[in-house]
């Protein structure tokens, strides 16, 4: 498992206010639904990895997309999640 999470923010995702999780990269968050906690400087909000049904590639070929709620995001900020120090479920959200 990936020690971290990093995400170009895409246009979309500024304008809805969450950022994807690629499906490769679910096991580096809880479980779909279940929440956890996200520390962003001094904000910390919790929040949880949804699952959005989609068929972008066809109503032959239905799939899901992975989602985390996140407010603030602007396209082309850079982001990094990290598991927190202190052993916690918590994650830290970094601007790079």
């Amino acid at each position: 498992m990936s020690k971290s999470y990093r995400r170009k923010i895409s246009s979309t995702e500024a304008r809805t206010g969450r950022f994807m999780v690629l499906k490769s990269a679910l096991g580096f968050f809880p479980p779909i639904g279940e929440r956890f906690t996200i520390i962003s400087g001094e904000d910390a909000q919790e929040t949880c990895v949804e699952a959005e049904p989609c068929t972008c590639h066809g109503p032959e070929k239905p799939h899901e997309h992975y989602f985390v709620p996140w407010p603030g995001l602007e396209k082309g900020m850079m982001i990094e999640l990290t598991p927190a120090a202190d052993g916690s479920a918590d994650y830290v959200l970094s601007m790079l």
